[in-house]
């Protein structure tokens, strides 16, 4: 592979390049034109980071900006050599790479140079040249040859598994067929120390290690990454030179390691902890210079896997598949310059597909039409309690989640805490700090009302329904999707929906009343007594949108606060001349736990209220999702509940429990 390095250094305020080609050749060493200093170079790097805070392209200033500064740099010898090197053969591209030693160039998105007269030329995109930055190493490089699947092993630093979520669902073609395989994920309390280092060291050697989470610079602005946080809440900073020494030490086919993480090729005194790894012995670091929104980092990271895994472009080459990752996001915005790739070898064809022979997966086992689990079928044949979460596999929740965190993310986009893999309800409470709660509930508003149910749906929730025995259930939905299918599924029951009252108002909580064979629902006024035999009771314990044709928002639980303060006041939710009963009934019958994880602190506190500190009914069972690696958790501790209890697992494709529900009537 032909290759340009350009090597940048500065002087004081004034910058100076020169250049070094593969076959020999030297651009000799001069001061960079068009008056570009090092404080210019950093104020165009405030240009391009503002559009892309904005989600936008580059404005006509910084487009400008983008075409001088690409004049500046490839002129004279330099210019000379790059089209000397560019005059490659068909199919061939020329690997540049750019030689930066001074932390703070290294922040300049170098990748967003454009050609001239051009609105569209960036070296980002460029397909006949591929842009990455080198390091200075003795550690040697060669490609490796990949036989089978690309074996990724997800790290998750962060409590929001939507991320995982979001990698394995952009991978799933690729998993399907085979050419990748994605490895048990780390994440919970195992993505922070000692337990990380001890399942990375027993654990199989990946090719590629994927870290979902958030980077930064410890108090000496060294470059870390942040691990869980420990059982305290509080922060666990790991020092990139530590972890690069572990994964070194560890891994022996590893090649890459893709940073999906707030500013992971930031530079810090010393070097960006992408360089940082790179310099150890990695072969390739993909990392970011600005915080990603989720939906970039997807999109960033599917094109990026299927290209470096294709029969076409990529070919197991690093360089063309960030610079095609690049091209998609370039589309639209001007995201595509965020990423970049550091390379410690001169040519980015890390692996050899030659001889690869993909198989498919075996199929996952699922539950056969008309026959339900075992645990499921025999709590199901008796009364119990639903405990309904976040329902993985209702579009309408995830889309007022996925809307929602868009929305956040908007409304912070001028702050860099504010990236993508911070959890939602953390999102939320920072924007109800800033601009106050009401703008945050009437954020949350404008979303929910955008959005309509799709009843016809057979989702998870709709097929429970059909199932469900009248008793006390709860959800942590903020919509009233459980409401709405008890209703459709059971027409003639008394349904009653409690959820807690208005801040700052006497009434402590809000219940709602459908009567038999009525369409609508209203408030009640006074409490008749209960009859659990033949009486549904939802508490609705994180409130939201009230079951009636015409909603009303009443105290959703959307912030860190609001969960903790809320978990106070859950004593007032349920009306005292009712306590008892609704208490009783939930405490004495098995649990089934749909969309909950044990991994979360929010889900835990709420368990251990409804149970009393004490560990659900013998015969509870937990439902999790495909992907939801924490079986073990329940199984064997009871989902992190006090005393431990066992509690069966199922986990099985939400479409074969859908199909098995329906098909087995009570």
């Amino acid at each position: 592979m032909r290759w340009l390095e350009v090597e940048v250094r500065t002087d004081g305020d004034i910058v100076r390049v020169a250049g070094r080609g593969s076959r020999g050749e030297r651009a000799r060493e001069r001061e960079l034109g068009g008056g570009f200093t090092a404080q210019k170079l950093l104020a165009f790097r405030v240009l391009v980071g503002n559009a892309l805070a904005r989600a936008q392209p580059l404005g006509s200033d910084s487009l400008e900006q983008a075409r001088a500064l690409y004049e500046a740099v490839f002129a004279g010898e330099l210019r000379d050599l790059l089209v000397t090197l560019s005059s490659t053969g068909p199919g061939e591209r020329l690997l540049l790479r750019w030689m930066i030693e001074d932390p703070n160039l290294q922040a300049v998105p170098w990748e967003a140079l454009c050609r001239p007269e051009s609105s569209h030329g960036f070296l980002a995109g460029a397909a006949d040249v591929l842009v990455a930055r080198g390091v200075h190493t003795v550690k040697p490089w060669q490609p490796r040859e990949l036989r089978r699947a690309l074996l990724v092993l997800p790290v998750l630093a962060i409590p929001d598994r939507a991320v995982l979520d979001g990698l394995a669902g952009a991978l799933r073609e690729h998993i399907d067929s085979g050419a990748i395989e994605l490895l048990p994920a780390i994440e919970g309390d195992a993505a922070r120390n000692p337990i990380l280092f001890e399942r990375l060291r027993s654990g199989p050697s990946p090719h590629v290690l994927h870290f979902l989470g958030h980077g930064g610079f410890d108090d000496q602005r060294n470059p870390v990454i942040r691990l869980a946080d420990d059982s305290d809440g509080e922060k666990s900073l790991l020092p990139i030179e530590v972890f690069a020494e572990e994964l070194r030490a560890n891994f022996n086919t590893m090649r890459i390691v893709y940073l999906q993480a707030c500013s992971g090729a930031r530079p810090g005194v010393f070097a960006s902890a992408a360089e940082l790894l790179v310099r150890s012995g990695v072969d390739a670091v993909v990392a970011h210079l600005w915080p990603v929104r989720a939906e970039v980092a997807r999109a960033a990271a599917l094109d990026f896997y299927t290209h470096l895994i294709g029969a076409r472009t990529g070919s197991g080459d690093i360089g063309a598949s960030v610079q095609a990752s690049r091209r998609t996001l370039l589309a639209s915005s001007a995201d595509g310059f965020s990423p970049v790739l550091y390379l410690r070898g001169p040519d980015s064809r890390l692996f050899d597909l030659e001889g690869r022979r993909v198989r498919p997966p075996p199929p996952a086992p699922a539950a056969s039409t008309g026959e339900l689990p075992v645990p499921l079928k025999a709590l199901l044949d008796g009364p119990y309690a639903l405990v309904l979460g976040e329902p993985w596999d209702d579009e309408t929740a995830t889309e007022v989640r996925a809307r929602l965190r868009e929305g956040l993310l908007q409304a912070l986009q001028t702050r860099e805490e504010a990236e993508a893999t911070t959890p939602l309800f953390s999102l939320a409470q920072r924007h109800a700090l800033q601009a106050g709660r009401l703008r945050l509930d009437r954020l949350f508003q404008r979303i929910v009302q955008t959005v309509r149910a799709d009843e016809d749906a057979p989702t998870l929730i709709d097929a429970l329904a059909l199932r469900l025995r009248p008793g006390v259930h709860a959800t942590l939905s903020w919509l009233p999707l459980l409401e709405h299918a008890l209703a459709r599924r059971h027409p003639h029951a008394l349904l009653y929906a409690i959820q807690p009252g208005l801040p700052g108002h006497d009434e402590r909580r809000m219940i709602m009343v459908r009567r038999p064979g009525e369409h609508d629902w209203e408030e009640l006024e006074h409490l008749p007594p209960l009859r659990l035999e033949d009486t549904f009771v939802i508490l609705r314990v994180y409130g939201g949108n009230s079951p009636e044709t015409q909603p009303v928002l009443v105290s959703p639980r959307l912030t860190e606060d609001d969960y903790i303060e809320g978990h106070a006041e859950l004593r007032y939710i349920i009306p005292p001349e009712w306590d008892n009963q609704i208490m009783g009934w939930l405490r004495t019958r098995p649990a089934l736990c749909v969309g909950l994880s044990a991994l979360d602190w929010r889900h835990r506190m709420l368990l251990r209220w409804l149970y009393d500190q004490r560990p659900p009914p013998t015969g509870s069972v937990a439902v999790l999702a495909e992907g939801q690696r924490e079986r073990e958790l329940w199984e064997k501790r009871g989902g992190g509940l006090p005393g431990g209890s066992p509690v069966a697992v199922v986990q099985e494709p939400a479409a074969a429990l859908v199909r098995a529900l329906e098909d087995e009537q009570p």
